[in-house]
């Protein structure tokens, strides 16, 4: 650059310092932040908008592609495209200032919390150190899945009553993954899939559709439903192995869900110990974030970290029902259907009905790791609990 000249030097480092106090400008920090997590680029969602709402998506560049009564939640959830080609977070924010209050965002996408094949596996139940309990354990225990497709006929449930539903996304295929049927087994699964509460009854419900390229997709819109559908059928407790950005309708629902009294367990993300990232729903304040450790009690490779934490089980090489057969699985989405369990046991036999009193429950039953108290990497610790059937 020396050879350029100091005029043009100088020229190009003010024209380079322009362009920098651009990037670091906070409205463009915070629009970085979000395309950090995925988003459908062309829609928007807005929860139970006011009465003269409609007559203004024209003038907006919005119109309606689907209306969906919410029937616990209450109201309507507006799925809408934007047809005058604006970004969904301008769009969002056109919204936000004709209709100060109103609940609108884009349309998020979520993604299961499954980390690599580990080879060297153990059942849930043993990582669970739950050995050889009844066939029964687990009866008259609702357990709620907000995961993928489930393979209700599979040989782990036999036995299981199970209530599913598609949530999927109207005109969009059902999504082929062994997420959904996996995690379900861990929470389950009889015979050799040994699932921690073999006879508990399961409500699942699948929010991923086939998305570009036929990856898995789940979309906040599912969510919400799914949500909405748990609490209509009085859930207690529901497991959420998967993940995302924050989303202000999701937000929503899961303070409905929570204020009714449902407890809601979602695993931390596998983002790595050295991201910032925060996972959703389980960074949300009323959700039990549940990160995972190896057999030995050793935080996973893979595991997220955050202040949101709360609690560790193991989920590295658990051994999970698929179609047509099983495999070991990873991920912190293994490590929540354990604790989801361990939970559902102590609400049952131990009678703790609210999120607050199964917080403080756990904290006694939690082996801290590191430094004395809560950590960004294992919050109170790995949690143990004895068989209770």
């Amino acid at each position: 650059m020396n050879n350029l000249g100091p005029n043009l030097v100088g020229a190009i480092s003010a024209l380079l310092l322009v362009l920098g106090g651009c990037a670091e400008t906070p409205e463009n920090q915070a629009l970085t932040t979000e395309t950090d997590h995925p988003h459908d680029e062309d829609e928007l969602l807005v929860l139970d908008p006011p009465a003269d709402y409609l007559r203004h998506l024209p003038d907006m560049g919005m119109e309606i592609l689907d209306v969906t009564d919410l029937s616990s939640i209450g109201g309507k959830l507006y799925h809408l495209r934007i047809v005058d080609g604006a970004h969904p977070f301008h769009a969002r924010g056109k919204h936000q200032e004709r209709f100060p209050g109103v609940i609108v965002d884009a349309h998020h996408h979520y993604e299961h919390h499954a980390a690599k094949k580990i080879d060297k596996s153990y059942t849930a139940r043993t990582a669970a150190k739950w050995g050889n309990v009844s066939p029964s354990c687990g009866k008259g225990m609702r357990v709620g899945v907000i995961d993928g497709p489930v393979d209700t006929k599979h040989h782990a449930f036999k036995g299981v009553k199970i209530t599913y539903r598609s949530f999927h996304l109207k005109g969009e295929k059902i999504s082929k993954t062994d997420h959904g049927t996996a995690v379900t087994s861990v929470i389950s699964g009889g015979g050799r899939w040994a699932g921690v509460l073999p006879g508990a009854e399961i409500i699942a419900a699948n929010v991923f559709h086939a998305g570009k390229n036929g990856q898995a997709t789940g979309s906040a819109k599912s969510i919400v439903r799914a949500i909405d559908w748990m609490v209509s059928k009085k859930v207690p407790i529901i497991n959420l192995s998967i993940g995302g950005g924050p989303n202000v309708l999701i937000t929503q629902a899961v303070k409905h869900a929570s204020d009714k009294g449902t407890i809601l367990v979602a695993s931390a993300g596998n983002y790595g110990p050295f991201s910032k990232k925060k996972s959703y729903p389980g960074a949300y304040p009323s959700v039990i974030a549940i990160t995972a450790v190896d057999r030995f009690k050793r935080n996973a490779r893979f595991a997220s970290k955050g202040d949101y934490i709360e609690f560790a089980a193991p989920g590295v090489g658990i051994w999970a029902a698929v179609p047509g057969g099983g495999k070991a699985m990873s991920g912190t989405s293994f490590a929540a259907p354990i604790f989801t369990a361990y939970a559902a046991a102590a609400m049952k036999h131990r009678k703790h009905a609210t999120t607050a009193s199964l917080r403080e429950f756990f904290k006694t039953h939690a082996e801290d790791k590191g430094k004395p108290g809560r950590d960004k990497y294992t919050g109170w610790g790995v949690v143990q609990l004895k068989p209770v059937c």
